[in-house]
């Protein structure tokens, strides 16, 4: 009786073990499957939220310094969350720049002609893509081209030939950079007085993006205006022409 006894008592002993390294060996996979799976997927997910978080702040910016510009106020702050990357101002440069012409005359009496827009921009930390605003615009830049989530405020009327350009120089007087929580301030000037031409013809706006950065962007939106395969495009018919021009200067992120 008493040999049964120490039998059963060896036999459930080893029971027990075999069932807690299966459970334990069920748990270790599972840890691992969501570590080789999961966890990737799950920083993924972040590093998408934040981008798109960022195109949100962007249009809000967009929407600020559209304030400062179409509603003549002169100062704006906001307060926003940059997580996952790097907001800064690119300074103007003559790498990006806009000219307007036609066949006989430049229509920006500017430098060389040419309005150099810089931009407030974000890089991603995580993700080969970039997000700027840029001359009124919200771009998004990433490998394989560049879309605009955001249009500027330009504006041609096909029936009285009216074409209505605003151009925004984003500056800053030092380096700024900031991640995390942080409040824009920024105010305008303006930057020359309103250009204003009465039968200019065909006007021909081009932009030059040495990097290429956002090349296709704009040339998308040019096709709004006329058909184009570069990032130029000639508007024909434009019987009445109006350039405005705004320097924004970024105080502090």
């Amino acid at each position: 009786m008493n040999r049964k006894k120490k039998s059963l008592c060896k036999e459930s002993a080893v029971s027990e073990t075999v069932g807690y390294i299966i459970i334990f060996g069920i748990m270790m996979t599972g840890i691992a499957l969501v570590t080789l799976y999961g966890y990737p997927l799950l920083l993924q997910e972040q590093a998408n939220a934040n981008i798109k978080n960022m195109e949100r702040n962007m249009i809000v910016l967009q929407n600020d310094m559209n304030s400062l510009t179409y509603k003549n106020v002169p100062y704006q702050e906001t307060m926003l969350q940059v997580s996952g990357g790097t907001l800064m101002v690119e300074n103007p440069s003559g790498e990006k720049y806009f000219k307007i012409y036609n066949s006989t005359d430049q229509f920006i009496p500017l430098t060389d002609n040419k309005f150099q827009p810089g931009e407030l921009l974000y890089i991603s930390s995580s993700e080969p893509i970039q997000i700027g605003l840029q001359s009124g615009a919200v771009v998004r830049w990433q490998l394989g081209g560049s879309v605009m989530i955001s249009e500027p405020r330009w504006f041609f009327d096909e029936d009285t030939g009216a074409l209505v350009i605003t151009l925004i120089q984003t500056t800053a007087d030092s380096d700024l950079a900031q991640t995390g929580i942080g409040t824009v301030r920024m105010n305008v000037s303006v930057l020359h007085p309103p250009v204003e031409k009465i039968s200019p013809g065909t006007v021909t706006i081009e932009y030059t993006d040495t990097p290429h950065d956002y090349f296709t962007a704009w040339r998308n939106y040019f096709n709004k205006f006329a058909s184009t395969t570069t990032s130029s495009v000639s508007i024909p018919d434009v019987d009445k022409l109006i350039i405005k021009t705004y320097k924004v200067t970024i105080l502090s992120l």
